[in-house]
């Protein structure tokens, strides 16, 4: 479970004023913001990278002010691969995720199968990969922590429908783990296909006041929920 209490930031472009959000276990909580850089900062501020000043931001009821290392997978978009070694092998990389930083190998790789890789993909090396199945070897690395709580800040926005579809399939998976899935984007359409409930960034507020469930939000006309929340 992740919990936002009275959070509140200010910056020379926006203010978030004493924001308060529950993403449930087994929740995919979408959270839409026309400011990119808003969403940015509010997942750094849930990671870490950024101080916290006012208000509070609880990982399964435990306060993470104070902790070095916080039990959240926060999922940037990955920008440019080539910034990586180009002659390393994948399965390279994969061993040394598993040997330093703890990774269930198994875990990676059936989280590979869900993007449609599989083992002899792994002896490829990033030079030689199509950028969205590195994409997708970045995004299983992620995704296999043990973490029970996932931040993602607009990871497929402009991919290719066929990767998005993918990546929708891991989603709905962690969901059934009973994961608690924030999502922060500001692609209206995004949240007609994965969302369980949906809120909105407007004038420093969370609008509604409560989240819009799925089965209601289906139901809502795009341009008319954009004019209202997102103009």
């Amino acid at each position: 479970m992740i919990e936002l209490k009275q959070l509140t930031i200010q910056t020379e472009e926006f203010i978030l004023d004493a924001i308060d959000l529950t993403v449930a276990d087994g929740d995919i909580y979408l959270l839409l913001c026309r400011n990119e850089q808003c969403s940015g900062l509010l997942a750094d501020i849930i990671a870490g990278f950024q101080p916290l000043k006012e208000g509070d931001i609880l990982i399964d009821q435990r306060s993470v002010i104070g902790l070095t290392q916080r039990p959240v997978t926060i999922v940037n978009r990955l920008e440019n691969p080539a910034d990586f070694e180009p002659d390393l092998k994948l399965g390279d990389i994969l061993e040394l995720n598993c040997r330093i930083g703890g990774l269930n190998r198994k875990r990676v790789l059936e989280i590979l199968l869900l993007f449609n890789l599989f083992d002899v993909n792994l002896k490829n090396k990033i030079r030689s990969c199509s950028v969205l199945d590195f994409k997708a070897f970045y995004v299983s690395l992620l995704l296999a922590q043990e973490h029970s709580n996932i931040v993602i800040n607009d990871f497929i926005r402009g991919e290719e429908k066929a990767f998005e579809l993918k990546f929708n399939r891991v989603l709905k998976q962690l969901k059934k783990e009973s994961k608690s899935i924030l999502y922060l984007t500001n692609d209206i359409f995004y949240a007609y296909r994965i969302a369980d409930r949906v809120s909105f960034l407007k004038n420093g507020h969370i609008v509604p006041a409560e989240p819009i469930v799925s089965k209601d939000f289906e139901e809502l006309d795009p341009n008319e929920i954009y004019k209202k929340y997102l103009s």
